[in-house]
């Protein structure tokens, strides 16, 4: 059975004019009268359905025209391909949606313009997103997306200045016990009843520490703001003479030097 172009386009849902765009392209042939009307079958039903299929999953008319007739084995490769896209479109779909709530959310209680708070709330996105790849599921969802989001908070901010100025300490001082305290205090916040989640954290954190040159713009800004590696080097001094006080490292004296 035959239809005419109107009867074939009120069939497949298809404007006259898509099938003839379709026709011009290539995508679709259908047989010709002796006049030169257009007379579609079954098969070019079938076919007309592929491309709108195909349409549906956001492919070009292009990349269309060249999967119609492909194998099996190149349409499975494309369709991941397309997928792949997709979910990357996806991924950066939900991220502009949360930086446009960010603003909205912040547009009572904040003196920022709003192209400034887009922007931070963009930097805030990138942040989260490159920081995540770090931690487990768990790790992250409990501890690291909360953690990174205005990273360093407030207490941590307070804290880093007072490190700072501490820094020619001696670390087995009690003034620099009271530091490495409350570095702790802030760093296990939340998560120091769960072991299992303890250190959890400590992984990821430790795989992020190793990364620290490939962090994302805006968190190397905020890290250039402290002596973070002057910080951690004196923290883990510290560390070390507390571990000593509990007799967990043990000192050899070897030439005059000492030994942990």
């Amino acid at each position: 059975m035959g239809y005419r172009v109107s009867e074939f386009a009120a069939l497949t849902g298809v404007t006259v004019r898509a099938l003839q765009h379709y026709d011009r392209l290539g995508l679709l042939k259908p047989s010709r009268t002796e006049s030169g009307h257009r007379i579609y079958s079954r098969g070019d039903e079938r076919r007309v359905r592929h491309i709108l299929a195909l349409r549906a999953v956001g492919m070009s008319l292009q990349q269309i025209a060249e999967l119609l007739d492909a194998t099996s084995a190149r349409l499975t490769e494309a369709l991941q391909a397309q997928r792949a896209r997709l979910e990357q479109s996806r991924t950066g779909i939900d991220e502009a949606i949360r930086a446009l709530q960010q603003v909205e959310a912040r547009a009572t209680d904040s003196t920022e313009r709003p192209l400034d708070r887009l922007a931070t709330a963009v930097d805030t996105q990138e942040t989260l997103e490159a920081m995540r790849g770090y931690f487990s599921d768990d790790a992250w969802k409990k501890w690291g997306e909360q953690y990174f989001y205005d990273w360093p908070s407030a207490a941590w901010r307070t804290l880093f200045r007072d490190i700072e100025a501490s820094l020619d300490e001696d670390p087995a001082s009690d003034h620099a016990q009271e530091l490495l305290d409350r570095s702790t205090t802030l760093s296990q916040s939340g998560i120091d009843s769960d072991p299992a989640l303890l250190r959890a954290v400590r992984n990821g954190f430790g795989k992020a520490w190793q990364s620290r040159d490939r962090w994302p713009r805006e968190l190397q800004r905020r890290y250039s703001e402290f002596k973070i590696e002057q910080i951690a080097r004196f923290l883990y001094a510290v560390s070390m003479e507390s571990w000593r006080r509990r007799g967990l490292v043990h000192t050899y004296t070897t030439r005059g030097r000492s030994i942990a």
